[in-house]
């Protein structure tokens, strides 16, 4: 396990608590933050500091971990610092910033005033880069039902290759493979193309999410991230499956399904 604290903001921010828990206990203490439970979430929103923190609730795959985000005014716009405490695997919390940085941008955008916000049209990705993006996911995933484990892993960026040795993805990829069984449907359900700088870096990422069903496991949801190089290629910067086994899916009650849908983020 890891216990890091990842800084998506000034290098000058500290999360302030040792702990997610000390976080959330000294925010209820104050009499000036308002808290509610939103969709396996707790938020703290403390107006007074414009910070809304985010705390996860058990069951989550990065329980304990916190979020706070800040708005802050850079050269006269708003703009959102982002601090995150999470001690579970790497993969896991980034996975949970990931989503972060996405509701980040489109609430930087609304936080844009309407007279700034015309100076200049608004940024939206072109239809060429959104058929681009469907295609590299389809073929992707094709390579991997298709065991072309080398083709494959040729799509990715070298941030997600460094993560393993070409062997141990392959062998890794495999096993799951074989464990869910052949693959019955496979729908790719929403394309999300979108302009960030959270990773410190100006740039263009695309975030794919795909449902279906294979012999062995009867839900399956799946999200790619890919981000733009300078060419106007892409590559592949993350990767997540999640499967519920029928075996598994047989002792769980709906209530019990429906939350393992929200955790694993399967878009209807």
């Amino acid at each position: 396990m890891l216990n890091f604290l990842i800084l998506a903001a000034a290098a000058t921010n500290t999360f302030d608590y040792p702990s997610a828990e000390a976080a959330l206990a000294s925010l209820k203490a104050r009499g000036d933050v308002t808290l509610a439970e939103e969709n396996g979430w707790t938020i703290a929103d403390d107006k007074a500091n414009r910070t809304l923190w985010s705390f996860t609730q058990p069951g989550h795959p990065a329980h304990p971990a916190a979020v706070r985000r800040t708005v802050v005014l850079e050269n006269g716009r708003p703009a959102i610092t982002m601090n995150a405490l999470c001690h579970a695997s790497r993969q896991v919390c980034d996975n949970m910033l990931e989503e972060f940085r996405r509701m980040n941008t489109a609430l930087q955008q609304s936080l844009t005033p309407a007279s700034q916000a015309g100076a200049a049209p608004a940024w939206q990705p072109t239809s060429t880069q959104k058929a681009r993006i469907e295609e590299l996911s389809k073929a992707y995933f094709a390579d991997k039902d298709a065991a072309r484990y080398r083709q494959a892993w040729q799509r990715m960026g070298p941030g997600l290759q460094k993560q393993w040795t070409y062997d141990e993805w392959r062998d890794a990829s495999a096993d799951s493979t074989a464990r869910a069984g052949a693959m019955q449907q496979r729908e790719l359900k929403k394309v999300t193309i979108y302009r960030s700088s959270q990773s410190g870096t100006p740039g263009t990422y695309a975030a794919v999410d795909f449902t279906g069903r294979f012999a062995n496991a009867d839900t399956y949801c799946a999200y790619l991230v890919w981000t733009e190089q300078a060419d106007g290629s892409f590559l592949l910067l993350r990767e997540e499956e999640n499967f519920i086994y029928n075996a598994t899916n047989a002792r769980l009650t709906q209530e019990q399904r429906d939350k393992m849908r929200s955790v694993f983020r399967c878009a209807e």
